[in-house]
């Protein structure tokens, strides 16, 4: 389980195909490297990965064809950068919200404003994820735990300050771009259970 706050952009060093449905990946990484051991979990964009193998600050992963074929992951090219967070440990503050690391879908960037130091990002949804949209409620962006500030139709705004701008890899994203997004688990579940008594 993660938070959504980001603890560092890593880069990307390693692409490889071990098989039809499986790809290596290697990333780099300098503060988040020590906090991890081999076997256990890494947030990278918002996708929970398990770490194979550490070497000289490089965390390798395996990803399947399934996790490519829901998340951004599959257009990862050598020298992009990801965002980091480690699993939640026994102790660690509770800040941003709960985020699973399970992807829902991806979405494109329809309109990216920038001003000054800080950006809004209006974020396109595919229509059958609509439901999911509640103004003021979380959202997990790339992993990024953000709040929704307006919703329009399938598309929703986000507000980013200049530190999460900063320290992410959205300065890096530009209209059109697609974003891994996991919709608020505890939304979900009461959506679901309100469906359930109307039917």
């Amino acid at each position: 389980m993660f938070t959504g706050i980001i603890k560092e952009v890593g880069r990307i060093r390693k692409i490889s195909t071990k098989r039809s449905n499986l790809w290596g990946v290697g990333l780099y990484s300098e503060k988040v490297y020590s906090q991890v051991a081999e076997g256990g979990s890494l947030s990278v964009n918002g996708v929970c990965l398990t770490v194979t193998k550490k070497e000289r600050n490089l965390l390798y992963f395996d990803i399947t064809s399934a996790t490519l074929n829901i998340s951004n992951l599959k257009y990862l090219k050598i020298g992009d950068y990801v965002n980091l967070e480690p699993s939640l440990s026994l102790g660690d503050k509770l800040e941003g919200h709960f985020v699973l690391g399970h992807i829902d879908t991806t979405a494109k960037i329809k309109k990216f404003t920038k001003i000054k130091n800080t950006a809004s990002l209006e974020i396109e949804v595919p229509s059958g994820f609509k439901k999911y949209l509640i103004p003021k409620g979380s959202v997990a962006v790339e992993g990024i735990s953000l709040t929704i500030a307006e919703v329009k139709n399938n598309s929703f705004k986000v507000n980013i300050i200049p530190y999460t701008l900063e320290n992410t890899n959205l300065k890096y994203k530009r209209i059109g771009s697609f974003l891994n997004i996991e919709f608020d688990y505890l939304g979900k579940v009461v959506l679901e259970k309100v469906s359930k008594l109307k039917d």
